[in-house]
C-alpha cells in the first residue's frame, strides 16, 4: 500500500514537474509555464490540443520545477531561449507553429512572437510592463543582496482541486524577481513587432495582473487581438474553475477560428 501509494504520488511529480510532448499534426503548439511553476500546470491544455489532432510541446523554464535555488542560476534571457530552442524542435515536425503561455509564459510567447513567425498567439494571464511597479518588484531590487528569498504567500487558484494539484515553489527568490522585472522593462518595445493574431485571456478577479493589462497589451501589438473574459477563477486559469471553456477558446483561436 504504501509503495503503491509512493509510486502514485512520484508519477504525480513527474508530471507536474517534467517537460511534455504529443506528437500529432497541424499546428504545432509551443506551451509555456507560469514563474515558480513548471510545464504541468499547462498538462491539461496540452492535452486537449493533443486529443483534437495539434502537435503540442509543453517545456520547461530553466530554474524551474526543481528548487527554488535553482533560480538564482538563470537570467530571462536563458528563458527566452529556451522558448526559442522550443519553436525550433517544432519546426522540425511542423510548417505551421503557435506558441502559448501563462503569466511569465505569456510575456516570453509575445517576445518570442514578435522575433519568429508564428501563425497564432495565445496568452494566459500575461502581465504588463506597469507590472515593474509592483511593490514586490520593488522590494527585489532594493533588498535582493541582502534577502535571498522570501516566503510565497497564499495562492491565486481558487478551486480547491486544482490549488492542491498546483506545483509552485513555496518561496520566491528575488533574483528571479529581478529577471521578471527586466524583461517586462523591454517588453512593450517589442509588442508593435507582434503581427500574427494574439488572443489575451484574462480572469476578471485576477489577484496577480491587473484588469487593464490586456488593453494595454492589445493597444500596443502590431496585428490583431482579442481579449477574452474568463469570469470565474484566478490567475492560472488553465487550470482554475472555467478551465474547459478556456481550453475551448484557446483550441478554436489555434484553429484559425475567432472566438
Amino acid at each position: 500500500m504504501l509503495y503503491s501509494a509512493l509510486m502514485k504520488e512520484q508519477t504525480w511529480a513527474s508530471a507536474m514537474t517534467e517537460p511534455f510532448f504529443f506528437p500529432g499534426g497541424e499546428p504545432g503548439v509551443l506551451l509555456i509555464h507560469g514563474f515558480l511553476t513548471a510545464p504541468g500546470e499547462m498538462r491539461p491544455l496540452g492535452e486537449h490540443l493533443a486529443a483534437v489532432g495539434m502537435t503540442v510541446s509543453g517545456i520547461r523554464l530553466r530554474g524551474h520545477g526543481t528548487q527554488p535555488e535553482d533560480l538564482a542560476e538563470v537570467s530571462w534571457w536563458d528563458w527566452l531561449a529556451d522558448v526559442e530552442a522550443g519553436l525550433a524542435e517544432l519546426r522540425k515536425r511542423c510548417t505551421r507553429v503557435c506558441i502559448a503561455g501563462l503569466s511569465l509564459g505569456g510575456a516570453l510567447a509575445l517576445h518570442a512572437a514578435a522575433h519568429h513567425t508564428v501563425e497564432r498567439v495565445v496568452t494566459f494571464s500575461a502581465p504588463h510592463s506597469a507590472l515593474a511597479r509592483h511593490p514586490l518588484l520593488q522590494l527585489a531590487k532594493a533588498g535582493s543582496r541582502i534577502i535571498h528569498s522570501i516566503p510565497k504567500i497564499g495562492s491565486d487558484v481558487r478551486e480547491p482541486a486544482a490549488r492542491r494539484a498546483h506545483f509552485t515553489y513555496t518561496r520566491v527568490p528575488l533574483h528571479g524577481v529581478l529577471q521578471i522585472a527586466a524583461l517586462m522593462e523591454t517588453l512593450d518595445a517589442h509588442l508593435s513587432l507582434v503581427t500574427a493574431p494574439t488572443l489575451l485571456v484574462q480572469a476578471r478577479h485576477d489577484l496577480v495582473v491587473p484588469p487593464k493589462t490586456p488593453q494595454r497589451i492589445a493597444a500596443r501589438l502590431g496585428g490583431p487581438s482579442r481579449i477574452f473574459w474568463v469570469e470565474r477563477g484566478g490567475h492560472t486559469v488553465v487550470m482554475d474553475y472555467d478551465r474547459q471553456v478556456v481550453f475551448e477558446k484557446t483550441r478554436a483561436w489555434l484553429s484559425g477560428k475567432s472566438v
